[in-house]
């Protein structure tokens, strides 16, 4: 029997309700409504009673006020025309004639709403009345002043309790006077009489907003209400401005009795004021000095010993510089003002924080001071940025010469656009003799008086950075200085060199436009020309990538103003701002160009490698080999033509022709591209495979780190990289004689020091040997190649025919059997403190020793074979600081910081930091693996 789906009691839809439940529900609603509307009633009534409070609480405690002010200006005020000289009653009343007699008529106004809204009978009001529409009106009026008058009373009223404090100790006849006016005060002293309108300004804002939060919105008096509040309000903020204002002059007034100032001067501008007191550790000519800092809103008075030995001025261009700690100053930064740089340090790094935090916020409200009053006056603001100057590193140049010096790296950055100089202290005199006679008025930093005993310590060095930075970054700011090209011409800066900033915004503007995005990640690196596909292949595109990544936040000057590199030709001889520089290749061969005078290195290597058809060139760089046969590393940001006469007159000197006889050194300026990063091997062998000519420079590179003892070899090794070079250098025309073999040949790869170990005879058999089996066995595979080409065989395209190509991939897997055929070796000292530490964890110790950089690690290596004992992530390297002859590393892995004495500090820092970028760029697009796998397979031992 099939079961009803049907519940007891329930009413199916087809069925009728019936009449009574009908009934019964709608007296239900009626019910619930009624209750809601009392609820809604009561809600409203309770409303309304409290804004009557309030209502009645304005009222009243407006019309007690205006009462007391009238007994101050009425009564007090006439009593003390017999007691007290009118130049003090000016001084404790104040205006508060004026205040009294407005507050009078603010009260008529407020009366004429209160009566109709109050009504006459007891308890009995007007909820609905519009009480404040008189009041509105009054303060609406253009006419009116209306609480303004509170202003000069307010900024005046300390004034006005210290001059009743003094009267009350120094003068009988004003006691006599507070002891009659006593009564009229209800008992009270004058001060709390006095204080009223200070006090009444802050209730009248608590009043109204207490009353817009009860008032509903449908209220016809709440647009009246609201603008009362917010007048008020307003008020209040422009009187404490204007109290902030009079303080502020005042106590620069004081200061200026206090120190002997001028007055008039540090009072010409109506709205300086005295902002606070700080007390500074300050470097200045070489000396410390401890001072007091008095800050101005846009002025720092600085006093030591009570008087004033700096006046530094801020401008919307000022600003703090953090800077990093030196080996005999720490917790440094300075304060750049116009034409002005106050150079200090701290005690402790939250002393600096706190401190450069402070000048901070001051310099930040004086900058939107600035540009208030721009806006205001209607001028045209010209986009200025302040330029910064930094001094980030120190080179010890010819350390092993008798023109032994140090170059200062002096990085000039205006916005995100910067330069390196690498500049002499001598040539910074210069500057100043020149400029601080050119622009008096200018208070350039003090130069300390040189000693030759002591220019090369390091303490001397970093005090020199700081006079170096100060005075060009007065040069620089200062305005009077801005439309001087000569200094830029002399700092080899653009003459657009202020407008940068501005050219590239309009360049991102541009792609902006262009692509109607603002591009980043895989994208933008497509639009600058990645092969996006070959980022997991090429190191070549890897190191393009990671250019560009750095250049999109921070440009060199180089890349906004590009300047002239060409192939020489004789018609340049007439320019007298091209000179012409040779740039030797890896393979020996010289590629001859012609560079204007503000030509960088940077804009020189792409060049050369496209010339000489190199597809990736980021991994080589360009380096000067001095006079002594050793190589430095050029930086990007040299001007090549500087760099190649400073080495001409290093050459050319007589003191240099005596030492060139002496050490049979260098009198040609040799600039050479060498080999620089090593990538991953797999990564590497990607590009020279697609790259002959990249796979021969590579040949080459490793044979010159043969000749420079890179490798730790025996005498077979020695000549088989001999027969090696024969066979790269020479392919064309084998030697297969004995009697043809030159020597002179076989020693471009043999260190001399090695050489003279056998006979001539020796090297000569032996190399012949090699040269011969050598041979046949690329004659061999490159008959195979071209046989497999010609079949088009399974990856034959990527084997190479050519014998040359064939003798570079030899020297490459030769190099690989070696602990340092993938990395850039630099031999250093170990510092003593060092060495100590190293004993007490267990490390092997060496005074001597190698530092070793590669893709993925840092090694240190001993110094009899180049065999690694230790290696370091470059993501544990927390810093590395660079001076002339000494680098410190601080690892994670370390308790204490590391030193090393070398004078390639600063080329092992740019090492570092290089690797450093590329392997974040590995980790944000993911390409660590490739930087694990050769870990595992790369060198031998």
């Amino acid at each position: 029997m099939q079961q009803s789906n049907k519940q007891p009691n329930q009413i199916t839809p087809t069925q009728e309700i019936p009449v009574k439940v009908k009934r019964a529900a709608k007296q239900l609603q009626r019910w619930f409504k009624c209750k809601q509307d009392v609820k809604a009633y009561q809600k409203l009534k309770k409303n309304h009673r409290y804004r009557k409070n309030v209502i009645l609480e304005i009222y009243n405690t407006e019309k007690q006020y205006v009462n007391d002010i009238k007994i101050l200006s009425e009564k007090v005020l006439v009593v003390a025309q017999q007691y007290i000289n009118q130049e003090n009653i000016k001084t404790i009343f104040m205006n508060c004639n004026q205040i009294s007699q407005w507050n009078q008529e603010f009260l008529k106004a407020l009366e004429l709403g209160f009566q109709g809204y109050i009504g006459n009978a007891k308890d009995m009001y007007k909820p609905y009345w519009i009480v404040f529409e008189a009041n509105t009106k009054q303060l609406m009026n253009v006419r009116c002043k209306g609480f303004r008058c509170y202003f000069d009373y307010c900024s005046q009223f300390s004034k006005s309790n210290q001059l009743i404090d003094k009267l009350k100790q120094s003068d009988q006849k004003f006691k006599q006077f507070l002891t009659l006016i006593n009564p009229e005060l209800r008992g009270m002293d004058l001060s709390s009489f006095l204080v009223k309108p200070v006090q009444r300004l802050p209730k009248y804002i608590l009043l109204f907003k207490d009353l817009e939060k009860h008032t509903e919105e449908d209220h016809p008096d709440l647009k009246n209400i609201k603008y009362l509040h917010k007048y008020f309000r307003d008020i209040n903020e422009e009187n404490n401005k204007s109290i902030d204002i009079y303080i502020g002059r005042l106590q620069i007034s004081e200061l200026c009795d206090q120190f002997k100032l001028n007055k008039s001067d540090l009072l010409s501008d109506p709205q300086r004021i005295y902002k606070f007191e700080e007390k500074l550790n300050i470097i200045q000519a070489n000396k410390e000095f401890v001072v007091q800092v008095h800050a101005l809103s846009d002025i720092l008075i600085v006093i030591h010993d009570n008087k004033q030995i700096n006046q530094v001025k801020l401008d919307s261009l000022s600003f703090v510089k953090d800077q990093p700690d030196t080996k005999y100053f720490s917790n440094l930064f300075q304060i750049v003002g116009v034409g002005e740089v106050l150079q200090c340090f701290s005690e402790s790094l939250s002393i600096k924080k706190k401190a450069i935090e402070l000048f901070e916020k001051l310099i930040q409200l004086n900058r939107e001071q600035e540009c208030q009053k721009e806006l205001k006056s209607g001028k045209l603001i010209f986009m200025r940025f302040p330029v910064q100057v930094v001094v980030v590193g120190t080179e010890e140049r010819n350390f092993q010469s008798f023109q032994k010096h140090t170059q200062y790296i002096t990085q000039i950055s205006i916005n995100k656009v910067y330069q390196n100089l690498f500049v002499r202290y001598s040539e910074i005199e210069n500057m100043y003799q020149k400029y601080s006679k050119k622009y008096p008025t200018i208070e350039f930093p003090k130069f300390p008086n040189q000693s030759w005993l002591t220019y090369q310590k390091t303490k001397s060095i970093e005090e020199r950075k700081f006079v170096i930075e100060g005075f060009l970054q007065t040069l620089l700011q200062s305005k009077e200085t801005q439309g001087d090209n000569q200094i830029l011409n002399d700092l080899k800066l653009p003459f657009n060199f202020f407008q940068l900033p501005q050219i590239v915004l309009d360049q991102q503007k541009s792609i902006f436009s262009k692509y109607n995005t603002s591009l980043d990640g895989l994208e933008e690196l497509k639009i600058q020309g990645v092969l996006i596909d070959k980022l997991k292949n090429s190191a070549g595109e890897i190191l393009k990538a990671v250019c560009i990544e750095k250049e999109s936040r921070k440009k060199s000057i180089a890349e906004v103003q590009p300047n002239r590199v060409v192939i020489w030709q004789q018609k340049y001889n007439t320019e007298p701002n091209m000179k012409r520089v040779n740039i030797t290749m890896p393979d020996g061969t010289i590629t001859e160009i012609g560079v204007d005078d503000k030509a960088k290195v940077s804009e020189v290597l792409p060049f050369v490698a496209g010339q000489n058809q190199l597809v990736y060139f980021k991994d080589f760089r360009l380096y000067l080999i001095d006079q002594l046969k050793k190589p430095r590393l050029l930086d990007d940001d040299e001007v090549i033509s500087k760099a190649y006469d400073d080495e001409y007159q290093n050459n050319h000197g007589w003191l240099n022709k005596l030492e060139q006889i002496l050490t049979a050194s260098n009198t040609d300026v040799i600039i050479k591209m060498r080999k620089y990063l090593y990538m991953p091997l797999q990564l590497e062998e990607f590009d020279y495979r697609e790259d002959p000519i990249r796979l021969i420079y590579l040949g080459f590179s490793i044979l010159e780190d043969v000749y420079e003892g890179k490798y730790y070899l025996g005498f077979k090794d020695y000549c088989l990289f001999a027969a090696l070079y024969y066979h790269i250098k020479y392919h064309e025309r084998i030697e297969i004689s004995l009697n043809t073999l030159q020597l002179d040949k076989i020693t471009k790869v043999i260190p001399s020091d090695v050489y003279s170990g056998k006979s001539d005879s020796e090297w000569k058999d032996f190399t012949m040997e090699c040269i011969i089996s050598l041979n046949q066995e690329l004659n061999r595979i490159s008959s195979l190649n071209r046989i497999e080409k010609l079949q088009k065989k399974e990856n034959s395209q990527s084997k190479f025919a050519d014998k040359r190509c064939l003798a570079a991939l030899v020297i490459i897997n030769a190099s690989l059997t070696f602990t340092q055929g993938s990395m850039a070796i630099f031999q250093v000292q170990t510092y003593e403190q060092t060495q100590i530490y190293f004993k007490q964890i267990g490390m092997e110790v060496h005074a001597t020793m190698y530092l070793g950089f590669s893709a993925y690690k840092i090694y240190f290596l001993n110094p009899q074979k180049k065999i690694k004992f230790r290696e370091l992530d470059y993501n544990k390297v927390n810093w590395v600081i660079s001076y002339p002859n000494q680098i410190i590393f601080n690892f994670e892995n370390f308790k204490e910081p590391l030193r090393f004495d070398t004078f390639q500090s600063y080329e092992i820092k740019l090492l570092v930091e290089q690797y450093k970028d590329i392997y974040k760029f590995n980790q944000e697009y993911n390409l660590e693996n490739l930087f694990h796998i050769d870990q595992q397979q790369s060198t031998k031992e």
